[in-house]
């Protein structure tokens, strides 16, 4: 119970820089409710080996799918944190294990370098993140991309889901995000006593309002259980769970998945 209390104290902390835990859900209306409207798991690439690509960072199975998953909220909604917590674990895992590029990839997105996107296979490495997808370019869909490509690889001749903006850093808590940054064959990632977040909440890089949270490359099945913490456009909070939900909380369908 201390650990839940911890990290809830934390998550209040994100979302109201410093003020008490009593806020943390605040008033909510009707429209607050439906604040998160989906969690959208994007195919980004499939390895089909049709191209060739350096696997100086690591061996590239073929097969792979680099999935991005996004958070899609209503417009003026903000994502505070991606958490787990006693009673609402956050578990991502996959049948095989996760393509980590181990010469220039990292595990947090806003640590991947633009200069080196183009290098060997930093472009599919597994990262954990809340918008950035490198240094300088927040993620969007492909199919919302509307600037072109920064990625000479031929899959992203049109689009890279990439957009140059400033970043906001990730802060993590009581989880160690170079899981994905190391060859490790683990194939479950998971916290009931953790969370990564932006202070002040972050919004999508489009109208629509889609923040991605993570990019993960296997050649297994994925599958994941997210929780996520929202903030309203006057000031309150609300979380979303996979499962479990209790007091204020809300349960979401889509914070669960399983790749078929």
């Amino acid at each position: 119970m201390k650990n839940r209390y911890w990290i809830i104290t934390l998550l209040a902390h994100i979302a109201f820089s410093g003020f008490g835990f009593a806020q943390l859900v605040g008033k909510l209306t009707e429209e607050d409710k439906s604040a998160l409207e989906g969690i959208i798991v994007e195919k980004y690439f499939v390895n089909n080996a049709k191209e060739h690509f350096d696997t100086v960072g690591g061996e590239f199975p073929k097969g792979a799918i680099t999935y991005r998953i996004y958070v899609d909220m209503k417009p003026n909604y903000t994502l505070q944190a991606v958490f787990g917590v006693a009673n609402h674990k956050l578990t991502i895992a996959t049948t095989t294990s996760f393509f980590n590029n181990l010469k220039e990839g990292n595990g947090t997105g806003d640590k991947i370098y633009s200069k080196n996107i183009n290098n060997n296979t930093v472009a599919f490495d597994s990262w954990l993140t809340m918008g950035a997808a490198t240094e300088s370019h927040n993620g969007v869909l492909l199919s919302e991309d509307a600037d072109g490509s920064i990625i000479t690889k031929l899959c992203f001749k049109k689009a890279d889901g990439l957009k140059k903006e400033k970043i906001k850093p990730v802060t993590y808590f009581g989880i160690d995000p170079d899981f994905f940054n190391r060859n490790n064959k683990e194939s479950v990632f998971t916290t009931n006593n953790g969370s990564w977040a932006v202070f002040g909440g972050i919004k999508g890089s489009t109208e629509a309002n889609k923040v991605l949270i993570a990019q993960l490359t296997t050649d297994g099945k994925l599958s994941f259980e997210l929780n996520v913490q929202i903030g309203t456009p006057t000031g309150a909070s609300i979380q979303y769970v996979a499962k479990n939900s209790e007091n204020q909380e809300f349960q979401f369908k889509q914070l669960t998945y399983q790749d078929k």
